[in-house]
């Protein structure tokens, strides 16, 4: 429940500190006293947008800080998912500087609004007349009766299974586009496989190829000088080998004077031996040239038909062909490996949505058993609130799909009085009469959920008379339950109160501001007899005053 809260510098608020308690709480004033200054800034507790056009004084900084008692409410879970410390007093806070930059904290530790969004919504229920068309939210329906029907393991089980239903169903519909997409190029795909396959590449071919070619057209030239090179070193009589020889000869003679000499010996016969090598091999490379006719059409023929693919490819050489020809064979095994992805998920699918289907009809029968005691509910509280002859029905209709919350399309259907139509209750009911219906659905709700605050803002607009007093009623039994705050103008609610707070403006020369005050039994019998007669206040009204508080 709230317990404190704190306001700094906020619209016509210079400093506000109030404490609430449990049970029922009114809170009143004369318009623009700033009773929807105070909710303004308990939404900003709460996570609703800030503007610095809200600073009392520009030089300041707004502070506004509420104070929430957790402890019956199980939220461990929810500050740890946020890594937040838990307390048993959770205390919120928000500073908006005029500079427009604002920061939340949850137990002093920072947090972003969508967080203290979420957090905010399991502290406190802020019910304005415009939330009447919550009426027309499929979820707010769906709330009241997953609170009866007591399926939260198999709803949340449902939502968990639902998601990843969905999930596989997105990326099987991206595979199928995928294989599409892949089918459609298969068929190209496939010509360029078979084009590169049958000229049946090897590893390294185009080189070789490329270093025969240059052999076979000019070994005529390539024939006669490495004959050349082997006469010259081996095979003539007086070929470099014989003379280097018998130099060889003429230091060893002199080798054993001193080192060098036998140094230079041994170098040139290490050249000796390398030449003789070359010599030879020259030799023998002359003799296995020949020119081959046949073989160089063979070589020339085979380079144009690699040429031709190479240019075709925009490629450097064969071996980028080698690589793409392995990398279309992949895309056409992938292929395969895809259409049988989509099998196997196509079952599984299949096998989910029994699953699916099984659990969400469990689902809506717990809901329409519940529905029952919820109509029941709702009658009884709209006899209290004067509506008598009302009748409202919870009507079950299947969706076309299954959706995150089951397979039920929930339609409130509601008449005011005997002999008028049924209707969607949203388009048939009163401004005066939605705020009744509301009221009861948040009593109901109420009994059921955790919901540790409830505040009404204004919801007695549109009612008068023995309504008003029994509106007042409901919401005094609503507290027995939950903390209910009520800002109202209507002195049958504020007389039902346990306690009354008095929101008053305060003008001054330079200065005009809005405060708040908790009023003692006096004061609350003046505010009372305001109310019910204006600013003049008689001794009829103080009177009438006393007569409400009494009942």
């Amino acid at each position: 429940m709230l317990s404190h809260l704190s306001i700094s510098n906020y619209v016509l608020i210079e400093k506000l500190d109030i404490d609430f308690q449990s049970g029922f709480s009114v809170i009143t004033g004369e318009t623009g006293a700033g009773k929807s200054i105070m909710l303004g800034a308990l939404g900003l507790v709460l996570g609703d947008r800030a503007d610095k056009e809200a600073l009392y004084k520009d030089s300041k900084k707004c502070i506004i800080e509420g104070h929430f008692s957790v402890d019956d409410l199980k939220l461990q879970s929810i500050f740890h998912k946020y890594d937040i410390d838990y307390e048993s007093i959770c205390i919120v806070r928000r500073e908006i500087t005029a500079a427009g930059k604002n920061r939340a904290f949850i137990n002093d530790t920072p947090v972003k609004l969508p967080i203290l969004k979420d957090i905010g919504s399991y502290l406190i229920d802020i019910h304005s007349q415009n939330q009447n068309q919550q009426l027309n939210n499929a979820q707010f329906r769906l709330s009241i009766l997953d609170a009866y029907a007591s399926h939260d393991d198999l709803l949340k089980t449902y939502k968990k299974d639902f998601e990843i239903y969905k999930r596989a169903e997105e990326s099987l519909m991206l595979l199928k586009e995928t294989l599409i997409k892949q089918q459609n190029e298969k068929e190209y795909h496939q010509f360029l496989y078979d084009e590169i396959e049958k000229v049946n590449i090897q590893k390294g071919e185009q080189k070789q190829l490329e270093e025969e070619l240059q052999i076979l057209n000019h070994a005529e030239e390539i024939k006669l000088n490495l004959f050349h090179t082997a006469q010259e070193i081996v095979d003539s009589d007086e070929n470099i080998i014989s003379k280097l020889q018998n130099v060889s000869t003429k230091l060893n003679a002199i080798s054993s004077y001193q080192d060098t000499f036998k140094d230079l010996e041994v170098r040139l016969d290490s050249v000796i031996v390398e030449l003789q090598d070359i010599g030879e091999l020259s030799h023998a490379l002359e003799g296995d040239i020949h020119f081959d006719a046949a073989r160089l059409q063979f070589v020339d023929e085979r380079l144009s038909t690699l040429y031709s693919l190479v240019t075709k490819h925009k490629f450097q050489d064969a071996e980028e062909l080698l690589a793409l020809q392995l990398e279309l064979e992949q895309k056409l095994f992938t292929v395969s490996d895809i259409e049988e992805e989509i099998k196997q998920k196509d079952l599984w699918l299949v096998e989910q949505r029994l699953n699916l289907i099984s659990k969400a009809n469990k689902i809506s029968d717990n809901r329409k058993k519940a529905s029952k005691k919820i109509v029941k509910l709702v009658l009884d509280n709209l006899k209290e609130l004067g509506m008598p002859k009302a009748n409202f029905e919870i009507v079950f209709n299947d969706l076309e799909t299954l959706s995150k919350n089951g397979k039920d399309r929930i339609v409130f259907m509601f008449k005011a009085n005997v002999g008028s139509q049924m209707s969607e209750i949203s388009k048939v009911a009163s401004g005066g009469e939605l705020s009744r219906i509301m009221l009861s659905f948040k009593y109901v709700l109420a009994l059921k959920k955790a919901i540790p605050t409830i505040v009404f803002d204004e919801i007695d607009t549109g009612v008068s008379g023995e309504v008003s007093d029994k509106l007042a009623s409901l919401m005094r039994s609503l507290s027995k339950h939950i903390q209910v705050i009520s800002i109202s103008h209507l002195a049958q609610i504020a007389s039902k109160a346990d306690i009354h707070y008095l929101v008053y403006k305060e003008n001054g020369v330079n200065f005009t501001r809005s405060n708040i005050k908790k009023l003692n039994d006096h004061g609350r019998m003046n505010e009372i007899a305001a109310m019910l007669s204006g600013s003049s206040i008689g001794s009829s009204a103080v009177e009438h005053a006393k007569e409400l508080l009494s009942s």
